[in-house]
């Protein structure tokens, strides 16, 4: 039997539609971590897992632009 997994299924992206995804989801990542990085860390070490390092999300697109303007 599988086991179930988490998808995200989305529709083809031009490269900007990319770089504003990648954006949000660096963003989500951080705000993640932020929140309970040090009980997520204390579960991977359980499991004998190196905790990585938090990610600090970053926008790679125009620098005079909000990405979240375009939402």
């Amino acid at each position: 039997m599988t086991r179930p997994r988490a998808h995200i299924h989305l529709p083809p992206l031009s490269p900007r539609e990319a770089l504003i995804a990648v954006g949000i989801l660096e963003r989500a990542i951080t705000a993640i971590w932020r929140a309970h990085g040090d009980r997520m860390a204390d579960e991977l070490a359980l499991l004998g897992v190196d905790t990585p390092r938090p990610r600090h999300a970053r926008w790679t697109g125009d620098p005079d632009t909000d990405p979240d303007d375009d939402f």
